[in-house]
């Protein structure tokens, strides 16, 4: 069975180390609302992952700005898969 085994990575790590473009596109599950958002920064790389996550990051929506995390299945420097997760707003 894999491990699951993050490793924290560098703050001056830059996105487009990673990815070609910081911004992505996130498709709902019947594939009727597209959300551009912007990777702010790769926080961790992620190995051995069950689901397949290579990465995990910062992000925010460029509609709004609002801000949350996601995680990424990154293919040669492309984002293939993305899971959001926008952090909730205090009122």
């Amino acid at each position: 069975m894999p491990i699951d085994d993050e490793r924290l990575l560098p703050e001056g790590v830059l996105v487009t180390a990673i990815v070609d473009d910081p911004e992505f596109t996130d498709v709902t599950d019947n594939g009727e609302i597209y959300t551009l958002f912007r990777i702010v920064r790769m926080t961790h790389d992620l190995m051995n992952n069950p689901e397949g996550w290579t990465h995990r990051g910062n992000i925010t929506r460029l509609a709004d700005s609002a801000i949350g995390t996601a995680l990424f299945r990154i293919v040669d420097r492309e984002v293939v898969d993305v899971r959001v997760r926008l952090a909730p707003i205090e009122t």
